[in-house]
């Protein structure tokens, strides 16, 4: 009687430790999945979400009168946003104040070492959800300058170069949108690959497949159209980079 109560435990045992591990496993999966498919949805969630405060407080000095209460209004404002794209709402807010500070560098010149300043902007930007006591689905860590580059330099935007190449060579955008249509949509399998790119890093991503381009035709006087082909991704991908100047360097 007992070794048949000890065996009834360590079955119950066994089944306990595989339910749970299948519980896990799941989990994993369901997980993977949803970080895929709640890109495109995070994207439109947050194209009605302006975060003004966010902006104005990532831009202001430490010592500004004005910081507390500029990150109490951008804590309101990330409290608005779904806690699932809360992360990407703080990468969009550094990405379009980067992009500001670059601009106006470009008109006045440098106040200091560009690196530094963008080193502070990001630690800035990542403390945001700690300040503000939020939610998010894993830590907000942001990419910037060489990590854009490694990343971007390790892909391969086999789809990008496809459509990129029929623009050019494939009589013009009438006859390109119809070869689009009859082969599944070419430009969208292109933007696929763009917006599986971080949100920050999604410039530099438009930038390699300009350099893969440039490296497999080398050809100058069509240079100048495959950078409009290319810069034009931004608006026909509806990508979250507010501007990507995309230069040829055989120019």
């Amino acid at each position: 009687m007992a070794n048949l109560t000890v065996l009834a435990f360590t079955i119950a045992t066994l089944l306990a430790v595989a339910s749970a591990h299948r519980t896990i496993i799941t989990t994993t999966i369901e997980d993977d999945t949803f970080d895929t498919s709640r890109k495109q949805q995070c994207m439109q969630h947050l194209q009605g979400q302006q975060l003004r405060q966010c902006q104005i407080h990532l831009q202001q000095p430490e010592q500004s009168q004005q910081q507390q209460q500029t990150l109490q209004q951008c804590c309101q404002e990330l409290q608005n946003v779904d806690e699932q794209c809360r992360c990407k709402a703080v990468k969009q807010v550094f990405g379009e104040v980067q992009q500001q500070q670059q601009r106006q560098q470009q008109q006045t010149g440098p106040f200091g070492s560009p690196s530094q300043e963008i080193q502070k902007l990001k630690q800035k930007a990542e403390n945001l959800p700690r300040q503000c006591n939020l939610q998010t689905r894993k830590q907000c860590n942001i990419k910037t300058g060489n990590q854009c580059r490694q990343e971007v330099q390790g892909r391969q935007f086999n789809r990008c170069q496809k459509y990129l190449e029929r623009q050019i060579t494939g009589g013009g955008y009438l006859m390109s949108a119809v070869w689009d249509r009859k082969q599944g949509g070419e430009v969208e399998q292109c933007c696929e690959e763009l917006r599986n790119v971080d949100v920050e890093c999604q410039c530099e991503a438009m930038k390699e497949v300009m350099r893969e381009a440039q490296r497999a035709e080398q050809r100058r006087p069509e240079m100048g159209e495959m950078q409009r082909v290319v810069e034009d991704l931004k608006n026909q991908c509806n990508l979250e980079v507010e501007q990507c100047q995309v230069t040829s360097e055989m120019f």
